[in-house]
């Protein structure tokens, strides 16, 4: 009587369909965890747009008027006044890669309205958003009623009535895939 050997193992048709399995899983994980991630980065950025707003508010309580940043309007581009906005929400000078005086003519008593994290700068000189997207833009109630006429935001987050605020802060994404529209008024 001869002895029989049992063998033990997977059988190629096993194999592929657990691999089978394993790759429908992922294929549904994959966009989910990618969907939460953008939801992680928005709501961040409202937070840090809320933040900055809070400290234009501050600053109006101390100064009785919003920061100009150099603006000759009521909007304007956090990506070409970094140093200016930096210098003027912290009450310090901006030690990024490009240094300079600090900008007595903003806040002038150096008070601290916001503290800027490492996280907010792309490389140690732009302020981004949390999609890492540095055109953040700044509209200022100039003229303290309260409005923010709804023709000076863009036509792609226009609201269908004015924005009943002293400031409203968006990011615009451009042409990048990458970035999202975030705005402080939603």
């Amino acid at each position: 009587m001869e002895k029989q050997t049992i063998r033990t193992g997977f059988t190629l048709i096993e194999l592929i369909t657990v691999i089978a399995v394993i790759a429908i899983l992922a294929g549904l994980i994959i966009p989910a965890v990618s969907g939460v991630r953008k939801s992680v980065a928005r709501s961040k950025t409202k937070s840090q747009f809320t933040q900055y707003i809070l400290a234009y508010e501050n600053f109006k309580a101390e100064y009785g008027y919003y920061p100009t940043m150099g603006a000759t309007g009521n909007n304007f581009s956090i990506e070409g006044a970094t140093r200016t906005f930096y210098d003027t929400l912290s009450g310090q000078p901006f030690t990024g890669t490009i240094l300079h005086t600090y900008a007595d003519n903003a806040n002038k008593k150096r008070i601290q309205f916001y503290s800027f994290s490492d996280t907010e700068f792309d490389e140690g000189s732009v302020i981004v958003d949390a999609f890492g997207n540095p055109d953040i833009n700044i509209i200022v109630d100039r003229n303290n009623d309260g409005i923010i006429p709804d023709n000076e935001i863009p036509a792609d987050i226009r609201p269908d009535e004015d924005l009943r605020a002293g400031v409203a802060i968006y990011s615009d994404p451009g042409n990048n895939p990458d970035y999202e529209w975030v705005k402080s008024w939603d």
